[in-house]
């Protein structure tokens, strides 16, 4: 089994869980325990990595499956297809991501500068 979702919310998980089974997706609601801060946790697993790579599909990128998103839920939904970009850009931003580009900023000043003292 593959996890696709965790969240601490029961209703939008279980919400997911009947939407992707209608679209043929064989899924299941699992409780996993609790965290920290006494929230209960639970998961949306699929059984075949073909099914993940569908349910991904309609998760993150199918207009018509937010359309059948009930409207309590929408903003979870809205949130979930926000979180990749976001990750993007803090991977972007990240302090190693910023040191890399200087030292390529820097070696191609220095290259450039040695290749006009040379000639």
């Amino acid at each position: 089994m593959f996890v696709l979702l965790e969240s601490s919310h029961k209703g939008f998980i279980e919400h997911l869980g009947h939407r992707l089974s209608r679209n043929g997706i064989n899924c299941h609601v699992l409780t996993t325990g609790c965290a920290d801060d006494g929230d209960l946790h639970f998961v949306l697993r699929v059984t075949l990595y073909t099914d993940m790579e569908h349910a991904r599909h309609l998760l993150y990128r199918d207009p018509l499956f937010a359309l059948w998103i009930d409207r309590q839920f929408a903003p979870h939904l809205q949130a979930l297809r926000a979180e990749p970009r976001h990750q993007l850009w803090r991977w972007l931003t990240s302090p190693l991501a910023l040191r890399i580009s200087v030292v390529a900023v820097l070696m191609l000043v220095i290259g450039s500068l040695i290749e006009l003292i040379v000639r």
